[in-house]
């Protein structure tokens, strides 16, 4: 069961490639649809799967182990499935709640596997392989990658609003890719539902 801080710093190393590699997929997400004059609000999702598309290419060709979420590549929610140093993390562009400040934590829906990958369910990410199963969440502001993103530790949920239970939930910045290590120890999640003794939010 990983902490905030053993999260950030085993993902250390994979912090700028994620970064660089969504900037990229944005960048060429805008580059697309501005030459086929495009509007992005016409299809979001479009959009989003365009950026999707380029940045996993991207960090496979750093020889990173990335790959489309299982089954549902061109769904809204669907997301990268990144995996290292025993962690699998997904990279999700969640849809915005206008009414909550900040990003709004995605529930798994009535899918089994994301069930599985959010009540960290031993094999849940990779068949025969136990991970800590992490959510990275980002979001755009005008097609530019906002900085930080958000972690998240899930450990249950369902379909419905209330159901989601998570052991903390904190920002992950591109300064973290140099923090020293005795810096690292030192980063405290924004919320933290074990400290305060409740596994929900």
């Amino acid at each position: 069961m990983a902490t905030y801080a053993e999260t950030v710093r085993q993902l250390q190393p994979v912090i700028k490639p994620v970064f660089t590699a969504l900037e990229a997929g944005l960048e060429g997400a805008n580059e697309h649809h501005v030459a086929r004059k495009l509007k992005r609000s016409d299809d979001p999702w479009h959009y989003a799967h365009t950026a999707r598309r380029i940045a996993i290419d991207l960090l496979r060709s750093q020889g990173l182990q990335a790959e489309n979420e299982r089954g549902r590549p061109m769904y809204a929610m669907s997301g990268l499935l990144l995996f290292y140093r025993g962690m699998a993390v997904r990279i999700l562009r969640p849809s915005r709640d206008v009414r909550s400040q900040g990003v709004t934590i995605p529930i798994p829906g009535r899918s089994k596997a994301r069930q599985g990958f959010w009540s960290q369910q031993p094999s849940s990410a990779l068949p025969g392989l136990e991970t800590d199963n992490i959510l990275l969440l980002w979001e755009d502001k005008n097609g530019v990658l906002v900085d930080p993103m958000t972690l998240v530790r899930p450990t249950g949920g369902n379909h419905r609003k209330n159901s989601l239970s998570v052991d903390w939930v904190g920002k992950l910045n591109q300064g973290m890719a140099t923090l020293r290590a005795a810096d690292l120890d030192e980063l405290e999640p924004d919320q933290d539902y074990r400290q305060l003794g409740d596994s929900g939010t």
